[in-house]
């Protein structure tokens, strides 16, 4: 045994001898097929075993790639043993390149592919000291991929038997972000910048109005404290059905100074060709962003404000039908939005795009931190949504006056009870397709993964579902508010009234056979298609109809032109035009070539904005007085209109041209040889300028709440129920409920 343990001693002795024989033999050429991985995972060993500083290995590559591109990257050596090569000296130097992301090429003689992804020199490339190789971008841009190489510069004397003493080797790493990566270079972005100013404006105002109170009644600062706390208790707490409407009337106004304050940085950045105001990730995550907070943040929280106020005074209930359940429904608002905008606090906000299409929301692609945040907080508010919708319905349908009938019910109160209809069909769908997504993003389903069966297409089907309504939803409080403004200021009933009913009935029930038409460009069923652009076209004839009515009650009427009036008017135009444009891509053919172009966001501006958001402001001047028992100041209000009228439309129609001459939505820049720089630049000034003009409404607002003119319970003479109890309301809405009685013409 023992002889046997020396044997094998033996042979091992012999065996390490030979391996360091072997490492030791002389030689002065770089490696002849190249330095393997694991040979430049420790250096270039046969060129000595640590590396040199005096070698400098550099890599030139593009300062960022996009995805899927081709580029050239060079190595080269410098320093070390003397560059000249004498007679008889045939080597130089070699390389190893490896990277952690896309794929390497050989580009030439001199460079050889390994198995493992690396390239290196060949035999026949080793009598040089600088190297091109091909290397394709991976599929995402918004990461940073690492290049390293390894080098050794050589002398070439080991044909005169001197070894590789005088040879040296050395490494190099570079960096190089994706075209759309977040660096994080220890600065806030612009997004946190107004995220934080708008948190230190708050906290400013909260302390400046602490210590005037203080100071301006001589009460000790536990006192000025206990006051403020008991009054926020009071509207945190509430299920009155008037302060929760004024709750989501304020956070949907917020709302839509923020989304407004991103439309103005995207406008900035598109104000030059090839602007660099903003990256193209910032850019992605504004416009994702401000369609998110326009639509989900401000817009349905504006119509909650309204129809949380107003359905019980206009149908003679002294609340809602769940009031607990409606306190939950708002907290979930602020709860979502908190949620949605704190992915700028975690690295970069959600950047899909507000109708969050996959795979760019489910695979890969989706790398912005907030972007599971914009998920989950959408989730939270499509629940708050469909609660807020199932308490309105539940309220109007069994909680009506004596004699409040379905057919003597004011029209707004039917435009809610129509959108709600549609909320609580359509919402459900679009929570469910939130679910879907959030579930491949965090627990790796495969539902919208083409690879592995999914179909991406799916989403776009359950999003439309939703997405078209969704604009009705929107629309019709403002056609509702519109009806009601305009028979007031025209001092007569609204001329037709069953025909109104019909038409917002109508226009709900198209709205669900509709959504395809946002996926013409999809490669959908040419039948199913053609059906769409049918039934698209139909839509215009109900909408026609509310049109022709309102037309019709102001031209048999006294006009009274206060700013609602002129408001509701402007809505009407504004609208109208964005009515013709929609039926202009209703058609295949045209939309198949205006679609995703800047003619798809002046259409659909001139319907939100011009629709919507003047129609909602009509509703602000008119319901003023009833909710706070002052008069706002028509001056204030008249030049906010002029002004907003005015800039609106020299902002919004020129986008029609901008996309007629074939700039895309969506893009973060453009080329100066399109020849829209000059139309661009005049929309961002005019869109900056519509901007400022909302400061009107804002101090309009603040100063008639305490030095405006007192209203009286009735300033407009207006016939519906709210304007039988006092302005503002009691707490219970009426004193006591009221019966409807409607006189019979003699």
């Amino acid at each position: 045994m023992q002889r046997m343990s020396g044997k094998i001693f033996g042979v091992l002795f012999v065996a390490i001898i030979a391996v360091i024989a072997m490492i030791s033999i002389p030689s002065g050429d770089s490696l002849p097929g190249g330095v393997d991985t694991n040979t430049a995972a420790a250096g270039c060993s046969c060129h000595g075993v640590d590396p040199t500083a005096g070698v400098m290995v550099t890599i030139a590559s593009p300062e960022n790639f996009t995805a899927g591109e081709s580029y050239n990257i060079t190595i080269s050596i410098s320093g070390g043993p003397n560059d000249e090569i004498t007679e008889g000296m045939n080597a130089t130097g070699g390389f190893s390149l490896r990277v952690n992301s896309g794929t390497l090429e050989s580009s030439g003689n001199d460079t050889q592919l390994w198995d493992d992804g690396t390239v290196s020199h060949t035999e026949s490339g080793n009598d040089q000291r600088e190297w091109t190789v091909g290397w394709i971008a991976s599929d995402d841009d918004s990461k940073t991929v690492t290049f390293t190489a390894y080098g050794n510069s050589v002398n070439g004397d080991s044909g005169n038997g001197l070894g590789n003493s005088g040879d040296y080797w050395n490494s190099a790493s570079k960096q190089v972000p994706g075209i759309n990566v977040i660096i994080d270079d220890g600065k806030i972005t612009f997004a946190q910048k107004i995220i934080y100013a708008v948190l230190l404006f708050g906290v400013t105002i909260g302390a400046v109005g602490f210590g005037y109170r203080i100071v301006n009644t001589e009460k000790s600062v536990e006192e000025v404290f206990g006051k403020y706390w008991d009054y926020t208790m009071e509207w945190i707490v509430t299920t009155d059905h008037k302060k929760i409407g004024i709750l989501y009337f304020v956070t949907g106004f917020f709302f839509l100074i923020m989304g407004g304050i991103l439309a103005l940085a995207m406008r900035v950045q598109l104000m030059y060709a090839d602007n660099d105001f903003m990256t193209n990730q910032e850019y992605n995550s504004a416009f994702t962003m401000h369609g998110t907070t326009m639509v989900f943040l401000s817009a349905m929280p504006m119509i909650a404000a309204f129809a949380n106020y107003l359905i019980p005074l206009q149908i003679g209930a002294r609340d809602l039908a769940f009031p607990r359940l409606n306190a939950l429904s708002y907290w979930l608002l602020p709860a979502g939005g908190i949620t949605i905008y704190a992915g700028y606090l975690a690295g970069g906000a959600g950047d899909v795009g507000w109708t969050g299409y996959a795979p760019y929301s489910s695979g890969d692609a989706a790398t912005a931190p907030g972007t599971d945040l914009w998920v989950s907080g959408q989730i939270l508010l499509g629940a708050s949504s469909t609660i807020t919708g199932i308490n309105f319905m539940t309220t109007i349908l069994l909680m009506r006056a004596p004699g409040v009938t379905l057919m003597r019910m004011p029209l707004f109160t039917w435009s809610i009870a129509v959108s709600v209809f549609l909320m609580l069909l359509a919402m459900p769908v679009f929570t469910v397709a939130l679910i879907l997504l959030f579930a491949d993003r965090t627990f790796g389903t495969l539902y919208f993964d083409v690879a592995a069966g999914g179909d991406p297409i799916l989403w776009q089907h359950l999003f439309w579902y939703f997405g078209h309504p969704e604009v009705y939803i929107l629309v019709m409080p403002a056609f509702g508010i519109i009806s009601e403004v305009v028979a007031t200021f025209s001092k007569r009933p609204v001329y037709g009234y069953n025909a109104m009913v019909i038409a917002i009935a109508s226009i709900g029930i198209i709205s669900f056979i509709v959504w395809g038409h946002h996926m013409f460009t999809s490669g959908g069923d040419p039948l199913f298609r053609f059906i769409v652009m049918l039934t698209t076209m139909l839509v215009a004839i109900p909408t026609g109809v509310k049109i022709f009515n309102w037309l019709a009650t102001i031209t048999r009427g006294k006009i009274s032109r206060k700013t609602a009036m002129l408001f509701s008017l402007g809505a009407i135009a504004t609208f109208t035009i964005g009515g013709i444009t929609g039926i202009i891509l209703a058609s295949i053919p045209l939309d198949l070539a205006l679609h995703d172009t800047y003619f798809v966001v002046a259409h659909f501006h001139y319907v939100i904005i011009g629709g919507i958001l003047f129609g909602f402001y009509s509703g602000v001047y008119y319901w003023y007085p009833k909710v706070t028992g002052r008069m706002m100041n028509e001056k204030l209000g008249v030049a906010h209109f002029v002004t907003s009228m005015i800039f609106f439309n020299l902002a919004f129609y020129p986008m029609h041209n901008i996309g007629l001459m074939g700039m895309p939505r969506r893009y973060a820049t453009y080329s100066e040889s399109l020849g829209i720089e000059e139309l661009n630049y005049y929309v961002s000034i005019f869109a900056i300028l519509f901007g400022l003009s909302q400061l009107f409404i804002v101090a309009n607002i603040i100063y008639s709440y305490k030095k405006g003119e007192k209203a009286g319970d009735n300033p407009w003479n207006g016939w519906s129920l709210e304007w039988v109890t006092s302005s503002p309301p009691p707490h219970n809405s009426f004193t006591e409920i009221p019966t409807l009685e409607v006189k019979e013409d003699e």
